[in-house]
């Protein structure tokens, strides 16, 4: 593409594929920057958290004089997981690692909620089924 985020569009376009060719409504929203729109905002909070979490392992490449990242990949083999040390200067697997984070971040964030939820649709659902009168 030649765009300096021809890496990351051409991600998005990917995952915009996928969903179409599931089925998957999908809306994009223009959202201006600096004009104080709360999940940009929060966005730039969070990333801003990111790169100063004492938490996150980064060091200096002299040669390249670049900041190296380290993180911890998941390798599935015979259905057990084991992690590996990465270490690079930023690049789509530093990339890669970083959404991976944050997805298992809301994962973990969310899963108590909705699973609460869930056991409450399915108790509801199998009252109504057996003929129990239901009252929310």
């Amino acid at each position: 593409m030649g765009a300096p985020d021809a890496d990351i569009l051409a991600a998005a376009i990917e995952i915009l594929r996928k969903r179409t060719a599931a089925g998957t409504a999908t809306f994009l929203v223009k959202v201006k920057v600096h004009r104080g729109e709360p999940a940009n905002e929060g966005a730039d909070i969070l990333a801003d958290k990111a790169i100063s979490d004492p938490k996150v392992g980064k060091g200096w490449c002299q040669r390249a004089n670049q900041a190296v990242f380290t993180w911890r990949k998941p390798c599935r083999e015979a259905g057990k997981v084991t992690y590996q040390d990465c270490h690079s200067t930023f690049n789509h697997s530093v990339r890669d690692a970083i959404r991976r984070g944050a997805t298992e971040n809301e994962v973990r964030k969310h899963e108590k909620k909705l699973t609460g939820v869930w056991r409450q649709m399915s108790t509801l659902r199998r009252r109504y089924e057996s003929g129990v009168k239901v009252t929310t």
